[in-house]
């Protein structure tokens, strides 16, 4: 095989910064990430999901549903990665484990329709105690947060939409819970959260996408742009968001985050 020769720019992002064929490597490796990361099957989806639904930023849902262009590309793909390689790892393990136990007790990986045209993919249903369960894998910080404080309303909609799926598609759903699975340190360090499944939870949610998207009807954002400013914006993870843009005077192309 011809070797390739890579151009050496010095790269002076990384910590400490790099320079010649290291510098080179980092970025080849940095930028062929990044691009897989920008078309990975969950970055190139465009439908409204069960894990957007419970957001607590109006505004981020309004531009969510409106398909609006994106301003904040630049994110890093890496902690997305890691959650999709340990799902798909935690899909073969449950998997052996269903073959080991001669029965169907874990349904993995199920695509679930939540009502009309919005699906979802549940991690993990477990027969034996009519449980959903949905992976979350989160640095020690947030772990520690999640540990202390609970999941927030955003991943405990998401969990109670899942119940409904699976009560949806004639599961027996008695409580969900979400797993949080630390990127570093040991399995044993991980944090489990629990509550009783309660369909009115996911269909409080379900009611609020309806007004929001009343409200878009109305206001008609597309085309009338200051009524973005209609639509309130909250702390969601601003920083994250693929429509964050600091110091944003014109919501229409992009917000300058939570209570602008």
């Amino acid at each position: 095989m011809t070797a390739v020769a890579f151009s050496q720019p010095d790269a002076g992002w990384a910590s400490p910064p790099l320079s010649g064929l290291a510098a080179a490597i980092a970025t080849n490796v940095v930028t062929t990430v990044k691009q897989a990361g920008a078309n990975a099957p969950r970055s190139l989806q465009r439908t409204i999901g069960p894990s957007e639904i419970g957001t607590p930023c109006v505004r981020r849902l309004a531009y969510k549903l409106c398909d609006w262009p994106e301003v904040n590309n630049d994110s890093d793909p890496w902690a997305s990665i890691i959650g999709t390689a340990v799902h798909s790892w935690m899909e073969e393990t449950f998997a052996a484990e269903n073959r080991r136990l001669g029965q169907e007790r874990y349904v993995i990986e199920r695509r679930l329709q939540i009502r009309g045209n919005i699906y979802g993919h549940a991690d993990l249903f477990d027969r034996a105690t009519g449980t959903n369960m949905d992976w979350k894998c989160v640095g020690l910080d947030r772990l520690q947060k999640y540990r202390k404080d609970g999941p927030g309303e955003q991943y405990r909609i998401q969990a109670h939409l899942y119940g409904l799926g699976q009560e949806n598609a004639g599961e027996a759903v008695n409580d969900v819970a979400v797993v949080f699975l630390p990127r570093g340190g040991r399995i044993d360090g991980l944090h489990v959260w629990t509550e009783r499944y309660d369909r009115s939870v996911a269909l409080a949610a379900l009611d609020r996408l309806d007004n929001v998207m009343t409200a878009l009807t109305h206001l008609d954002p597309p085309e009338n742009p200051q009524a973005w400013a209609m639509f309130p914006a909250s702390d969601a993870f601003c920083t994250y968001c693929p429509w964050f843009a600091p110091g944003s005077t014109d919501a229409s192309r992009g917000c300058p985050g939570a209570g602008g």
